[in-house]
């Protein structure tokens, strides 16, 4: 039997990742107050959903990129419900390859965030021009796609550390280390 402190620590632990990603998205959106950098701010809240939804698919849910989605839209103007659809889209095909790429090496899940990345950019793009009618200019969109996909390696090298301890410390609880 796991005693209760032993299962608040666990509960910390799982709630690691959701908060990690918490702390990114408030960080993407602090950003949107100075003037010109809204566009080109790497778009930090998919690193953590792309790196936990690979590794560890239960600390990444559906319902927490979704609610994460409705936040982002609320603050940065975007039609409501379109980051919610992404994120769950984006998600749902880490979710469905995750059995493909989880065991391989970086720079293969670096190849994987990034084409999956330009989707998703691209999904997003295609749905803003529908929504307001006119094409969109791609640039920041292009931009913004190259500064993620250049800020993944940074965050993904902190990910793999805690992932680790994490993972070594869920083990020490459930098996009475």
């Amino acid at each position: 039997m796991i005693q209760p402190f032993r299962k608040v620590e666990l509960l910390c632990w799982s709630v690691l990742p959701g908060l990690i990603t918490t702390l990114l998205a408030i960080f993407f959106l602090a950003s949107r107050h100075v003037g010109g950098l809204n566009h080109f701010m790497p778009l930090l809240p998919l690193i953590p959903i792309f790196y936990w939804g690979m590794n560890h698919a239960r600390d990444m849910p559906y319902w927490f990129a979704f609610m994460l989605g409705l936040v982002m839209d609320a603050v940065t103007g975007m039609p409501m419900g379109l980051s919610s659809v992404l994120y769950v889209v984006f998600l749902l095909l880490i979710h469905s390859q995750r059995k493909y790429i989880h065991k391989e090496g970086f720079v293969i899940k670096w190849a994987y965030f990034t084409l999956l990345l330009g989707a998703i950019c691209a999904l997003n793009w295609i749905a803003l021009s529908l929504f307001y009618s006119r094409v969109e200019t791609m640039v920041p969109a292009l931009l913004q796609w190259f500064l993620t996909v250049c800020c993944y390696p940074l965050l993904h090298k902190g990910f793999d550390a805690l992932y680790e301890h994490i993972s070594n410390r869920r083990w020490q609880i459930l098996h009475g280390a």
